[in-house]
């Protein structure tokens, strides 16, 4: 069970944020707010699911960062998916209950919520309706965070990562940073050497803030 009501309602105004027309069942706040659990803070970056599986839950990330990596036809991995905190991290993979392609990673000092599949079941079982409005949220959701990255890999190199470390706080200084920086030029599509080099001129035109 939780116990931070700030929190879970900035979580619920989110869900209900998504499709704002469609007003989220009563029972569904309950249910989550008894169900939903707190995982461990991570000391080091963390495996949450793996390629491969069956995601065994859905995530909330309270602080911190999540990041969700693909692999290429050479299996070679890269950063598909980056959430930040009052994200909500629930692949389609867990919706349908099917095999994921992604490997799920929290970053250093990440704080999550989670929501189990049992959990999932149970809610789609004791509300009508739940569960076909449950995957057409998960979907919009999945579509805009999609339209965001593709939005933000359509800039050249300077805007992309300066608008990356706008959008993801908690980044700079790098030294101290909970996501890596292989993570983050894969993300952004570009070489590491890249992104220290467009990073380190930004910050000392004073674009970038470090702090």
């Amino acid at each position: 069970m939780l116990n931070n009501e700030k929190t879970f309602d900035e979580l619920m105004n989110g869900l209900q944020s998504i499709n704002p027309d469609v007003p989220l069942p009563m029972t569904l706040r309950s249910k989550l707010w008894n169900e939903m659990e707190v995982e461990p803070v991570c000391a080091d970056v963390q495996v949450l699911e793996r390629e491969g599986e069956k995601p065994k839950k859905a995530y909330y990330v309270v602080r911190g960062f999540v990041m969700v990596y693909g692999y290429d036809e050479r299996t070679d991995e890269y950063v598909w998916r980056m959430y930040r905190a009052g994200s909500i991290v629930a692949l389609n993979c867990f919706m349908h209950r099917k095999r994921s392609l992604y490997t799920i990673k929290a970053g250093k000092k990440a704080l999550l919520w989670s929501v189990g599949a049992d959990v999932m079941k149970d809610i789609y079982s004791g509300i009508p309706g739940m569960r076909e409005m449950a995957l057409a949220t998960s979907a919009e959701y999945d579509n805009r965070t999609e339209q965001g990255r593709n939005l933000l890999l359509a800039l050249d190199v300077d805007e992309r990562v300066r608008k990356f470390y706008k959008y993801y706080h908690g980044l700079l200084p790098a030294k101290r940073s909970p996501v890596p920086d292989d993570a983050v030029a894969s993300f952004l599509a570009i070489s590491k050497y890249q992104l220290q080099r467009v990073r380190t001129k930004l910050i000392r035109a004073g674009v970038l803030k470090i702090g």
